[in-house]
């Protein structure tokens, strides 16, 4: 969730550069990681994750420093983001690495808030919602749960060395996760609601 439209300066003259070229790679980068996970290659898809965060950082410093902000980033940008996050998520729960009930959760929050501002698009004209500090933590919880479950997985070894800590860890990791997730779903129910009552 960016700021307004208006308010953004864009590079009008190109639909397609360096960043958003970063971007439509980290699209592409999703199918193979959902691949590598289902088949049980987890190394692989922890190394195809991190490699899908980098390539999001280096696309929104080049769009900044290159001056490539482009309509077409600024929407594609989030939906890889969101799509990645959901993919992980999801195919983290069918293969019984992470918890089904935090991956509804998850989901749910992410179709609560697709459906809310939909709803106040229609109804006031301007469905955009201020990403808040509650919905920035959930984001970088919800990334290192990702990394964490997949990097368990991917490192078994290490939790055996240690015995007892991982269930400890995990138990803090998911709820933790879980928290900050319904913080800000609730958050954001709450400024729907002011925003569809009030404008």
């Amino acid at each position: 969730m960016h700021a307004p439209l208006g308010r953004e300066r864009f590079d009008e003259a190109r639909l397609i550069n360096i960043a958003n070229a970063l971007t439509a790679f980290r699209v592409l980068l999703v199918p193979l990681f959902a691949h590598f996970l289902i088949t049980g290659r987890v190394r692989r898809s922890l190394i195809v994750f991190a490699v899908c965060g980098l390539s999001d950082a280096l696309d929104g410093l080049l769009a900044r420093k290159l001056r490539q902000r482009t309509v077409v980033g600024f929407y594609l940008d989030p939906i890889a983001d969101k799509l990645l996050m959901a993919t992980a998520f999801v195919v983290l729960a069918y293969v019984k690495i992470l918890p089904v009930w935090l991956a509804v959760l998850v989901i749910s929050r992410d179709l609560f808030i697709l459906v809310g501002s939909v709803l106040i698009l229609l109804l006031h004209g301007s469905g955009r919602i201020r990403t808040t500090v509650a919905s920035k933590t959930n984001t970088f919880v919800q990334v290192l749960t990702v990394i964490y479950f997949l990097a368990v997985r991917a490192f078994p070894e290490v939790g055996q060395a240690a015995p007892g800590t991982e269930a400890a860890a995990t138990a803090v990791v998911v709820g933790l996760c879980a928290l900050t997730t319904t913080v800000s779903g609730l958050q954001y129910l709450f400024i729907g609601m002011r925003k569809i009552s009030h404008e």
